[in-house]
């Protein structure tokens, strides 16, 4: 019998993090325009139940280790009182902002990596401190856990823009200190964890009742400049391609758990003058929420009571799920492929087959016994200037890479079966054309 993901404690999720970051380090890749997130993640009691355990900081701090952290950090989860505790993660939503392509979407703190930046993890901490006013080198409030794999956003599919580094800390103390929230953000939410397990609980299907999605204009992705000089052909193609239907996960949240940007906190600059309000995206019956410009300036990715999480940040998530499973995959939930799952789809009615084939090779591609840690790749990097070669171990396969490489196999073999039905078709309807004429003559 399946177990519930919802069922498990939660600090049975963050001990397990916590030894698969120790055990199978976060790949790195060689991209030189680097960024650096940070995932905060913090334990709750229940109101009224017990006291909060103490993190031994000086059973770390003595021999900073693998090793140590992880018994520090199982003694840690280990005390009376945390057997109902809830885990939570901090979630940003970015203020508007035209020059940001990241404007008002749902993330994590974190940005561009600066020539000062000794490390990824300096950057993530300098940027948190900036963004929400947390000082995450303080040892007596956060544990740096480790780092995720290195992801990549691209632009067209192919073309890398930024290697992103995900940092991963955990707060030992029970009141988070107060955030200062900087122009870049417009809030801050504490997400409890089982908002996120419900993704593997009930995973989401293409284009069914529960199914959730923003969808992207393909020909605004691949020819963002046609749109103003040649009008025609975006529109061409724009009818051709149609959209792709990117998967959103939503969050509750809770008033309690957040905090919004006022003007009262930090002043605005000009040149970082946020949008004025919209209305909230309503969702139609098929879950889209509303359609987007390929600038995103025109679309919330939260509502009163729910944050969109997609994309990059969404992906980020999903690898930090991997490695929180204190269990087989296939004990919690047979159908599950992950909290990202199901890949960008193509409009159903225009490429309804190039859908069937992605959905079929994903599981096969980018199954959960093809990532970590259930699999670990090891990867070979030669150095021929100075003839030294570097074992990478544990590089999971990147997910929009493994789309993109799935989706053009399935759109040539597509495109090959229309041809075929289109020609056949001619060569019917020739054949009764002529036996028609034959017939009147």
């Amino acid at each position: 019998m399946a177990t519930r993901a919802q069922d498990i404690p939660h600090v049975d999720y963050v001990a397990q993090l916590t030894r698969h970051i120790a055990s199978v380090p976060g790949f790195r890749s060689d991209w030189h325009k680097r960024g650096s997130i940070a995932i905060v993640i913090r334990l709750v009691l229940p109101d009224g139940e017990g006291k909060y355990p103490v993190f031994d900081v000086s059973r770390y701090g003595m021999n900073k280790t693998p090793a140590s952290l992880v018994q520090a950090v199982h003694g840690f989860l280990g005390a009376p009182g945390f057997e109902n505790g809830r885990m939570q993660i901090l979630f940003i939503q970015r203020a508007k902002y035209p020059r940001d392509p990241w404007s008002g979407h749902i993330g994590f703190p974190g940005g561009k990596r600066e020539p000062e930046d000794g490390s990824d993890k300096v950057t993530a901490e300098r940027e948190t401190k900036e963004e929400l006013g947390l000082d995450l080198t303080d040892v007596c409030r956060y544990v740096h856990l480790g780092r995720l794999d290195d992801l990549c956003a691209y632009a067209m599919f192919t073309n890398i823009i930024l290697a992103v580094s995900a940092q991963v800390y955990l707060q030992i103390v029970q009141c988070t200190p107060e955030m200062t929230l900087s122009a870049e953000v417009a809030s801050v939410h504490w997400i409890d964890f089982g908002q996120v397990l419900k993704g593997i609980d009930r995973p989401a299907r293409p284009f069914s009742p529960g199914y959730r999605a923003i969808p992207v204009d393909i020909a605004s992705r691949m020819f963002p400049k046609w749109r103003e000089s040649q009008p025609l052909w975006y529109r061409g193609f724009w009818c051709l391609f149609g959209k792709f239907y990117y998967t959103v996960l939503p969050l509750e949240y809770t008033e309690k758990d957040s905090i919004v940007r006022t003007a009262q906190q930090v002043p605005v600059p000009d040149e970082l003058e946020t949008i004025t309000s919209r209305p909230e995206p309503a969702a139609d019956r098929s879950g889209e929420l509303k359609d987007l410009s390929w600038k995103y300036g025109d679309i919330r990715f939260s509502s009163d009571r729910e944050l969109y999480l997609w994309g990059l940040s969404l992906c980020i998530l999903s690898n930090l799920v991997d490695l929180s499973l204190p269990v087989p995959p296939a004990s919690l939930n047979p159908s599950y492929t992950s909290v990202a799952s199901p890949w960008p789809q193509m409009d159903r009615y225009l490429w309804g087959d190039v859908n069937f084939m992605l959905n079929a090779a994903h599981r096969l591609v980018w199954g959960p016994y093809r990532r970590k840690p259930w699999f670990i790749r090891v990867q070979e990097r030669k150095d021929k200037a100075a003839n030294t070669t570097t074992r990478l171990v544990g590089n999971n396969r990147d997910y929009f890479q493994a789309h993109f490489i799935t989706l053009r196999a399935a759109f040539i073999v597509s495109c090959a079966l229309k041809t075929w039905i289109l020609w056949m078709s001619g060569r019917a309807i020739s054949r009764l054309v002529h036996k028609a004429f034959q017939w009147i003559q």
